[in-house]
């Protein structure tokens, strides 16, 4: 074979791998309507430790971690179907439109 075949063969062969290629890469897609927005995950990181959640996830007993689990897992379904978590991200969002959201993100 010459080196013009092999370099043909070769492109022919990239050219097919490469819709392969940009498929296993679809994770990396902008942001769609689907996703939440930065104040919507703020506000939700906010009830998930004011329901109890964050702290029933750091526990190791699992006896008392299903009881409690159960409970905070209640909570926080209370809290994000409440007018609380609504107000929480519109805090969060006027906080990005002045672009000062670094309050609750550092762990507790």
């Amino acid at each position: 074979m010459t080196a013009k075949t092999l370099i043909a063969t070769a492109l022919i062969a990239l050219s097919a791998a490469v819709p392969a290629f940009a498929q296993s890469y679809s994770h990396l897609d902008p942001i769609t309507q689907g996703q939440k927005t930065r104040a919507e995950v703020l506000a939700d990181l906010e009830i998930y430790r004011e329901s109890g959640l964050a702290a029933v996830d750091r526990t190791e007993d699992f006896a008392l971690n299903a009881s409690q689990r159960a409970k905070a897992q209640a909570r926080y379904a209370e809290l994000k179907a409440s007018p609380t978590y609504a107000a929480l991200v519109q805090r969060y969002a006027a906080k990005e439109a002045k672009g000062a959201v670094t309050e609750g993100v550092a762990a507790r």
